[in-house]
C-alpha cells in the first residue's frame, strides 16, 4: 500500500474542484475521523504497529468539550499510550466518586481504593482541551499523519476501499481511498447517519447545561478532587474539579423537562439551582469561566458498530448519559480494541467478518452492561441504595469497580452486581411509597 502522501492512480469520483481542478487522490490504510479522544487513541496504537494512518479533525485543538471526569481503569490505556505522565501533571487526582441527596443533607463516598478487584485505584479529572489536544499530538508522535481544520465526508464503501473527501481549511479537496475508515466522529456520527444507523434511545432522552466556574468550595484533601454527583429533582447534577481553581458544573434533566422551561439557558440552570440551597450556595458566590452551553438529545446508539470496511469508536456507536463517566473510558477501550482488530484484519482477510462480529459484540454488550445503570438513575430505589451503600456479600465494592471503569466478564464482580439489581428491587417492593422530593417547578 502506498504511503499516505503518494499520489494513487486506483478508480475514485473525481468531481471538479475550484476552478475545474480534480481532487487529488492519494491513498493510506487506515484513515480515522475524529480527533478527539476514540479517534487520537486508535490512530496512536496504529501507528505504534506500522500502520499508515490518517487522522482528521475538522476542528484546531485545543477546543472545548465536556466529559472531563476520567476512570481509573483508563489508566493503563493512557499508560500503553506513553501519556500517563502528561495526564498527570494536567488533571487533578480523583481518588473516588460521591453521590448527593436532593437537599445536600448526605452524601455517600466511593473510594476507588475499596473496589471489589485489584486494579487502579485513582484515575484525573482534566479539561478536554488539553487532554484532547495531548493525545492528538501524541498520534502525531507515533506517525500518524494529522490534518487539523479538515473536513471528510464519505464518498463512498467499495469492495476493497472506503473513499473518502477531505477539504482543508483552504479549501484543498484530497480524495482517499483507505482499506479502513474508523469513524470516532462523535455525537456527529458520520457514517450512522450516512448508512441511516442511528437510533435515538428511548429510555434516556436527557438533556443538559453546563458550564465553567472560579471559586466554587471543595473538600479539603483527597476528597477535594472527587466527582460529586448531587440527585436533585429532576435530574442530577455534576461538580468537577479542575486545575486552576476552575469546576465544571451541570445539569442534566429529561429532554421534555428541559424543552417546556422557559426563559434562556442561563435562567432555567439558575431556577433549576435556586430549587436546591446546598447547590445555590455552591454557584451563587462563584464566577462564571465562559458561557453556559446546552446540549440535547443524549443518548442513541447505532444499529451496528462496524460494518465491511468501517468501525466505529466511542460516540460514534452509542453514547449513554455522563452520570458515571463512561464517555472518554468507551472511547479508549473501543480505540484499543479497534486497533487491534483493523490490524488483525489487514493480516488476514478471510478473518475479517468474524473479527468485526466479534468487536460489535463487545462494544454492544459493554454499552449494555453500563445502561441499566444510566436508566435508573432518577429510580428512588436506586438513589436509596447509592446514597446509602451496604457492602452485603461485597456488593457495594463491586459497585466502586463498576464507577472505576472494570467493566470486565469476571464471575466475581458480574455476580454481585446482579445482586445489587435484586436489592433494588426488594428496595422498591419494601418502600413503595419511597421518592424524591416532588419538583416544585
Amino acid at each position: 500500500m502506498a504511503s499516505p502522501n503518494a499520489e494513487s492512480d486506483a478508480k475514485a469520483p473525481r468531481p471538479s474542484g475550484a476552478e475545474g481542478a480534480a481532487p487529488a487522490v492519494r491513498t493510506c490504510d487506515v484513515m480515522v475521523v475524529g480527533g478527539g479522544p476514540g479517534g487520537a487513541a486508535t490512530a496512536a496504537f496504529l501507528a505504534m504497529a506500522g500502520v499508515e494512518t490518517v487522522l482528521v479533525e475538522k476542528d484546531r485543538h485545543p477546543r472545548f468539550h465536556i466529559g472531563e471526569s476520567l476512570l481509573p481503569h483508563s489508566m493503563s490505556i493512557l499508560e500503553e499510550l506513553g501519556v500517563l505522565d502528561r495526564v498527570d501533571k494536567i488533571g487533578v487526582f480523583k481518588g473516588g466518586a460521591e453521590f448527593v441527596n436532593h437537599d445536600g443533607t448526605h452524601d455517600a463516598v466511593f473510594k476507588f481504593s475499596r473496589a471489589l478487584l485489584p486494579g487502579p485505584s485513582h484515575a484525573y479529572q482534566v479539561r478536554r482541551s488539553e487532554f484532547d489536544h495531548l493525545l492528538f499530538e501524541r498520534a502525531g508522535e507515533c506517525g500518524a499523519v494529522t490534518l487539523e481544520e479538515t473536513e471528510a465526508k464519505i464518498l463512498s464503501f467499495e469492495e476493497d476501499a472506503a473513499v473518502v473527501r477531505t477539504v482543508s481549511a483552504d479549501g484543498e479537496e484530497t480524495d482517499w481511498q483507505t482499506r479502513f475508515l474508523v469513524d470516532a466522529s462523535g455525537r456527529s456520527t458520520l457514517t450512522s447517519k450516512m448508512l441511516e444507523q442511528k437510533r435515538p434511545d428511548p429510555r434516556n432522552t436527557s438533556a443538559a447545561i453546563f458550564g465553567h466556574f472560579r471559586g466554587v468550595p471543595r473538600h479539603e484533601g483527597e476528597r477535594g478532587g472527587n466527582i460529586r454527583i448531587h440527585l436533585t429533582n429532576p435530574g442530577w447534577m455534576w461538580q468537577i474539579p479542575l486545575r486552576d481553581d476552575v469546576t465544571s458544573i451541570g445539569f442534566v434533566a429529561p429532554g421534555e423537562y428541559l424543552k417546556n422551561r422557559t426563559g434562556t439557558i442561563e435562567q432555567v440552570f439558575n431556577q433549576h439551582c435556586a430549587r436546591h440551597s446546598h447547590i445555590n450556595e455552591l454557584v451563587s458566590s462563584a464566577e462564571r469561566d465562559g458561557p453556559l452551553r446546552a446540549t440535547g438529545n443524549f443518548s442513541y446508539r447505532a444499529t451496528d458498530a462496524t460494518g465491511p470496511r468501517h468501525i466505529k469508536v466511542g460516540d460514534a456507536y452509542g453514547f449513554i448519559d455522563p452520570v458515571f463517566s463512561t464517555g472518554v473510558h468507551l472511547a479508549l477501550n473501543s480505540a484499543r480494541e479497534a486497533a487491534q482488530t483493523i490490524r488483525r484484519c489487514l493480516k488476514n482477510a478471510n478473518r475479517r467478518t468474524s473479527l468485526l462480529a466479534a468487536y460489535d459484540r463487545r462494544i454492544r454488550r459493554r454499552l449494555a452492561y453500563v445502561s441499566w445503570f444510566i436508566y435508573k438513575i432518577n429510580d428512588p430505589s436506586f438513589r436509596e441504595m447509592m446514597l446509602n451503600p451496604q457492602n452485603i456479600l461485597g456488593v457495594e465494592q463491586a459497585v466502586i469497580s463498576l464507577l472505576a471503569g472494570d467493566f470486565r466478564w469476571d464471575p466475581r464482580l458480574r455476580t454481585r452486581i446482579a445482586l445489587f439489581k435484586m436489592f433494588r428491587y426488594l428496595t422498591e417492593l419494601r418502600e413503595p411509597r419511597l421518592k424524591v422530593v416532588e419538583n416544585p417547578g
